[in-house]
């Protein structure tokens, strides 16, 4: 489910049951041609549908984070935006990214679904088990 598609009236009903909040990161640096841009949306896309498809209605789509460097701000932030995520009201903070190479040491997020090495998708039955068992921690 995506933020946006939650009203504000509804937004106290269903707190109890989205307890998830997945943060998307594109992880781009700005060098990418438009080609290149699209290609990294598309992979996101991708990926994200391993879990907003089967969790809907329990994980909430946030807007992505589009740029990211190697940088330690990158880390302080991301590490900022899922502590303030979690101040309102999810329990669980799932980061996602279709880059292979991109996994920072995220204190604040519960958990990180990337691609495998060698660039494939995990396979549903890994990231669901994944999902699963941090609920049942």
């Amino acid at each position: 489910m995506k933020f946006s598609e939650i009203e504000q009236e509804q937004w106290e009903e269903l707190k109890p049951y989205l307890d998830t909040c997945l943060l998307p990161i594109t992880g781009m640096t700005g060098e990418e041609s438009p080609l290149e841009a699209t290609q990294c949306l598309e992979d996101l896309r991708d990926i994200m549908d391993l879990i907003e498809i089967p969790f809907r209605g329990r994980v909430v789509t946030y807007p992505a984070l589009h740029y990211v460097d190697k940088q330690e701000h990158s880390v302080e932030a991301i590490n900022s935006y899922c502590r303030k995520i979690k101040e309102q009201g999810f329990k669980y903070v799932i980061l996602i990214t279709a880059k292979v190479k991109l996994q920072y040491e995220i204190h604040a997020a519960d958990l990180w679904i990337t691609p495998n090495d060698d660039g494939s998708l995990p396979l549903d039955s890994e990231i669901q088990a994944k999902i699963r068992g941090l609920w049942q921690s």
